[in-house]
């Protein structure tokens, strides 16, 4: 049996980060180069990713709220013919400081700043 992981507390960043990061960036960049107009939101996600994982160490349940949150935010701007950055950005802005308010205030949050 292998022994237990230890919990871990504050910022992380591991190579499968940095690896993920680079493939988001990656993704962005070609999709730019092909000229679609959707590149920034494997910006949004890298960000988020990014934050969620390794700032603020979000809970898996409350990550896929946001995901499915944003991908109905992302959904109605694209129904209504105005997908575009800034209009997702600041309707997904105030789910995403709840998501990382409702982790700090939780009796498990280990994330940036947290008391052990």
């Amino acid at each position: 049996m292998k022994p237990g992981r230890q919990r871990t507390w504050g910022f992380r960043f591991s190579w499968s980060d940095g690896l993920a990061l680079l493939c988001f960036a990656g993704g962005a960049v070609g999709l730019w180069r092909m000229h679609s107009e959707l590149w920034w939101l494997l910006l949004i996600e890298a960000v988020h990713f990014f934050v969620f994982c390794n700032v603020f160490r979000i809970v898996r349940p409350k990550e896929l709220t946001w995901a499915a949150l944003f991908l109905v935010n992302s959904c109605a701007w694209f129904v209504s013919g105005r997908l575009e950055w800034l209009p997702v950005f600041l309707t997904q802005l105030p789910i995403s400081i709840l998501v990382i308010a409702a982790e700090i205030r939780s009796a498990r949050y280990r994330g940036i700043l947290a008391q052990r």
